[in-house]
């Protein structure tokens, strides 16, 4: 994949979508916390807190006219890693109150942006 700087195409797209997912959620009333936190080799995109509640979340962003819905990206492999990050984040900074995983999955294309919210159980 081409690079531009330091980073290749596929992570200034991931940076655009997390940013984007970021205001959104900040102007939905979350409280973001973290971006781009690791565990290792695991990472939580943001970290937020809406309410008393602490909020994980996967951001996948595609563009162009990509093989798959970024959502359906979100595979079981991801979603365990997720979850093995987010409970070293617990446990790290000892959170009290309810947890979730969440998933923003955005799709730029050159007739607009989509986004779509998945809020966790």
């Amino acid at each position: 994949m081409q690079e531009r700087g330091n980073q290749t195409i596929a992570q200034q797209v991931g940076g655009y979508g997390e940013k984007m997912a970021a205001d959104w959620l900040w102007m939905k009333g979350f409280d973001i916390k973290e971006r781009n936190w690791r565990a290792g080799r695991n990472e939580i995109d943001l970290v937020c807190k809406q309410g008393k509640e602490w909020v994980f979340v996967e951001v996948k962003t595609r563009r162009g006219r990509a093989a798959m819905q970024p959502e359906v990206a979100v595979n079981y492999k991801k979603r365990k890693n997720l979850m093995t990050a987010a409970n070293a984040y617990i446990q790290q900074y000892q959170c009290d109150g309810k947890f979730r995983l969440d998933i923003v999955a955005i799709s730029v294309s050159p007739w607009g942006k989509q986004m779509m919210y998945f809020k966790g159980k």
